[in-house]
């Protein structure tokens, strides 16, 4: 099953079938920009991490192979539930709605039946992959190295060139890493980096289009931001980012919003203005 949601300049597909469970924001277009920019989807969840990939019931893209559903379908939104699998146990609702003119609205509620978490927390693993040349990365407000500057400035991360993906964690967290099984295989979890963001959004330019990514001030301690400089089954960078619920309960409701944003390219001064337009917009 396949829906298409659009509001002033952004269209996109939600599907529950696609090739490889790819899932989420697929064709995600700009009216300005007729030609596909995205590579597979502009938000597709991709991996449960936090199971040890010990277990016998361990699926590395479990959310890729979940059954799914949509529901509450309208012109301009719908939403995608990932149902549970034997892995993670983890049911996913995840709601879109168009924000003309060039946004999307998304909110995530998770909730798993799982008991053990021998890591110590849940990480839903959202995927982008886009159409850019090769080692492209993002931008972001924030820095590089072991002591906050004097002054935060604009940082660009690309994953750190042919490193298979690097984690950018939010600064002021004293102990920000994943835990992690030992030796982790190398596609469980990306590696951590020595980059921080002070700012909870990101962003990465194509030609004249940006495709950004805003959170709410309250989420930064439980978002990551991941580059993986080459994607191999697509030829061009994924810009991911992680979302961190540290000892979930079984039973309980846990959620995130965010704002997704595709549209011509204005300057990182006009990003971050929309940015904090988005934080003060009510509610």
């Amino acid at each position: 099953m396949a829906v298409t949601i659009n509001a002033g300049e952004l269209s996109a597909v939600v599907e529950t079938d696609a090739a490889n469970g790819w899932c989420g924001l697929r064709q995600f277009a700009h009216a300005a920009s007729p030609a596909q920019w995205l590579l597979s989807p502009a938000l597709t969840l991709e991996h449960y991490i936090g199971v040890p990939p010990a277990s016998a019931e361990y699926v590395e893209y479990e959310p890729c192979y979940s059954p799914k559903s949509l529901h509450d379908v309208r012109a301009d939104g719908c939403t995608l539930r990932y149902h549970p699998t034997a892995c993670s146990e983890t049911t996913c609702n995840i709601v879109y709605r168009v924000a003309p003119p060039d946004a999307v609205d998304v909110s995530i509620d998770a909730t798993t039946s799982r008991e053990s978490w021998p890591f110590g927390s849940l990480a839903l693993f959202f995927a982008t992959i886009v159409k850019a040349p090769i080692y492209t990365g993002v931008t972001f407000r924030g820095y590089d190295g072991l002591r906050h500057p004097a002054s935060n400035g604009w940082m660009h991360f690309n994953g750190q060139a042919h490193t298979p993906g690097r984690v950018v964690h939010p600064s002021g967290l004293a102990s920000p890493e994943l835990g992690r099984p030992r030796p982790a295989p190398q596609t469980y979890y990306y590696a951590d980096s020595s980059a921080r963001f002070d700012d909870a959004f990101f962003f990465g330019t194509v030609g004249e289009k940006v495709f950004a990514v805003f959170f709410p001030t309250w989420s930064r301690q439980y978002v990551r931001f991941v580059v993986n400089p080459l994607a191999p089954a697509f030829g061009g960078p994924a810009w991911d980012f992680l979302w961190v619920i540290p000892s979930p309960r079984a039973g309980a409701t846990y959620s995130l919003t965010l704002r997704v944003v595709l549209q011509p390219y204005g300057g990182m001064d006009g990003l971050l203005a929309a940015y904090h337009e988005y934080l003060n917009a009510p509610g």
